[in-house]
């Protein structure tokens, strides 16, 4: 079975989120700043390869909303407002790859819902 749109659309967007966060925390230029972009960002990684691979697309499911809730922690913060900004796309896009886990052609490749055989 194929994978559907949606499913590479989400793995991309989680793989995409995750790498520009840990860059966005290499540009702060203190080490302490990069432990929650790193954790985050293999925590995310793993995320999207599950949900590639069409295993665990619910525990994807929650990563997604987790990062997306601590993005838009960051947003609310006391930052600089470029970096207000962007945690504040990468939260967007972690509600955007959330949405696409839920669609049905999703739901179907991951064996959530059952499809048509015919």
């Amino acid at each position: 079975m194929s994978r559907p749109l949606e499913i590479r659309v989400a793995a991309l967007i989680l793989t995409a989120v995750a790498v520009l966060f840990f860059v966005t925390g290499l540009t702060r230029g203190d080490a302490r700043s990069l432990v929650f972009p790193a954790v985050l960002g293999v925590i995310t990684l793993l995320a999207a390869v599950s949900a590639y691979v069409g295993r665990y697309v619910g525990v994807a499911l929650i990563v997604s909303a987790l990062a997306a809730i601590a993005h838009a922690a960051i947003a609310l913060s006391d930052l600089t407002v470029w970096l207000r900004i962007a945690s504040g796309v990468f939260a967007a896009g972690y509600v955007y790859a959330g949405v696409l886990l839920l669609t049905r052609p999703a739901r179907k490749f991951s064996g959530k819902e059952p499809g048509d055989e015919s």
